[in-house]
């Protein structure tokens, strides 16, 4: 695999893990989420992981074949997945927006929680605020400063 086609679809696979549920998933899901052969993932997952972009997470019994194996992208895996542009905007400010509550020793129910969660759901229905305003606030308008 050249270097150009590696980096796509790389950048595939760090996408569709990026945009699952607590940053995991499993090969069989990327696959689909991908396009990808599940063959041609584990062998992109194993050089992400040996590269420090990803890690095996957890292993799942099977009831029949081979147990179900997750994947989770770590610090530099979500740096990567932010610099390639691959994470949705709204998950970064998510992400940016749990850190400061963190911080700032803030209670899981408090409401800069609440709006981080509802950042991380594509298409927001009903979100009591307005989405595009609140990322263009923290990360700054695509059309620079």
């Amino acid at each position: 695999m050249s270097t150009i086609n590696y980096s796509i679809v790389s950048a595939r696979v760090l996408s569709a893990i990026t945009h699952s549920p607590g940053f995991e998933s499993f090969g069989a899901e990327i696959a689909r989420l991908t396009g990808l052969r599940a063959p041609s993932i584990y062998k992109l997952l194993a050089r992400l992981a040996e590269r420090g972009f990803v890690r095996e997470a957890r292993v799942e019994p099977a009831r029949h074949g081979t147990p179900r194996r997750w994947f989770a992208l770590t610090d530099a895996g979500r740096a990567l997945a932010e610099q390639w542009g691959v994470m949705r905007r709204e998950t970064v400010v998510a992400e940016r927006l749990r850190a400061v509550a963190v911080v700032l020793d803030l209670g899981a129910g408090d409401p800069l929680f609440r709006v981080a969660d509802l950042l991380d759901v594509p298409g927001v229905p009903g979100a009591e605020f307005d989405v595009d305003a609140l990322v263009e606030a923290v990360l700054g308008s695509d059309d620079g400063p």
